[in-house]
């Protein structure tokens, strides 16, 4: 008779165990798609560096917003800041 509220038990733990196991199996692919776009991002920037078309650019770009959909932060402004003349950058010529 003991067994029964065991068994219960246990069987009631299995449903949490269970969403904890998704939990941490969507952070993990989570942290692969980043590491993913982050490649990817770096990959483009090298490209851009040496290229400097703007399709490159807006890939770079497109690259980090998507990062940034998925919680990291890229400041684009800081990166292209270098490229940009006084004026696109609103600074009195």
């Amino acid at each position: 008779m003991l067994n029964k509220p065991t068994e219960y038990r246990n069987r009631s733990l299995a449903p949490d165990k269970f969403n904890e196991f998704l939990r941490e199996f969507r952070e993990y692919e989570k942290s692969i798609l980043i590491r993913e776009k982050e490649d990817l991002f770096l990959d483009g920037y090298s490209l851009w560096l040496r290229s400097k078309e703007e399709r490159d650019k807006l890939r770079v770009i497109k690259l980090a917003l998507e990062l940034e959909l998925l919680g990291e932060y890229i400041d684009i402004k800081k990166i292209f800041s270098h490229s940009l003349n006084k004026k696109q950058l609103g600074l009195s010529l």
